[in-house]
């Protein structure tokens, strides 16, 4: 499905979503750096029987093309806030994964109306603090992975252009996120799978104690629970936000 959104740079793009499941109050699942509402597929087939779920390609990345320069996570965030608000989404749960948590947290300052927010293997651990850093960890993790997912990363990643996804990753190693999150006031839940090589033990715990409602989960899968465990991850979910 496509929804016109007009975005603060006075750009309208057609972002392209996803959906599954109907009633209660909904779900909304925000993919990370590079990839597409296509890694939250298997997800979105557990999660639609109990309740309506969606999953936005934010601007430059899957099906919905760019709004003509590279957007860093406040644009991301106020892109996402307009979808919603296109989409009639008034009261849901948020759901970000990786670079996707930073775009969910800062969705949630911006926006009312959030009743729980999932933050699921964060980025921005500052004990990686460069993207070389960053690259490697990921290189650690994909053996990991389900095979499939990394055939939807290619995908995606080579949708997206390495250099838009390098200028938002240097981007976001700049954000103080230890400072933001303290203000967001919702339930929160930290998730991290026990494998996770890019989103680290000791930052999460961090993050979760920063956050004023915030706890961690940990479970067991690597950093793309979403994909490669998404069992586990619809089940974390499930049990936090319905």
């Amino acid at each position: 499905m496509l929804t016109p959104v007009r975005l603060r740079t006075g750009r309208t793009v057609r972002v392209h979503h996803r959906e599954s499941g109907s009633g209660g109050r909904p779900l909304v699942l925000v993919h990370g750096l590079g990839m597409s509402g296509r890694s939250m597929v298997p997800a979105l087939h557990l999660l639609g029987p109990g309740g309506r779920t969606l999953a936005p390609d934010l601007p430059g990345y899957g099906r919905t093309h760019g709004p003509g320069r590279t957007l860093g996570v406040p644009g991301l965030a106020d892109a996402l806030c307009r979808w919603m608000d296109a989409v009639g989404l008034d009261e849901v749960d948020l759901v970000g994964h990786s670079l996707g948590a930073q775009v969910a947290a800062a969705a949630t300052l911006r926006r009312g109306g959030v009743a729980h927010l999932v933050l699921v293997g964060p980025t921005r651990d500052p004990s990686a603090p460069s993207w070389l850093h960053q690259a490697w960890r990921l290189l650690q993790d994909a053996p990991r992975e389900d095979p499939r997912l990394l055939l939807v990363a290619v995908r995606d990643y080579l949708c997206a252009g390495p250099l838009t996804m390098l200028a938002v990753l240097r981007h976001a190693l700049r954000r103080p996120e230890e400072q933001a999150v303290r203000e967001v006031d919702v339930p929160a839940l930290v998730l991290r799978g026990d494998r996770d090589t890019v989103a680290g033990q000791a930052w999460c715990e961090d993050l979760a104690r920063r956050l004023p409602q915030g706890r961690l989960e940990v479970v067991p899968g690597p950093h793309g629970l979403v994909f490669s465990a998404s069992e586990v991850f619809a089940d974390a979910v499930t049990g936090f936000c319905r």
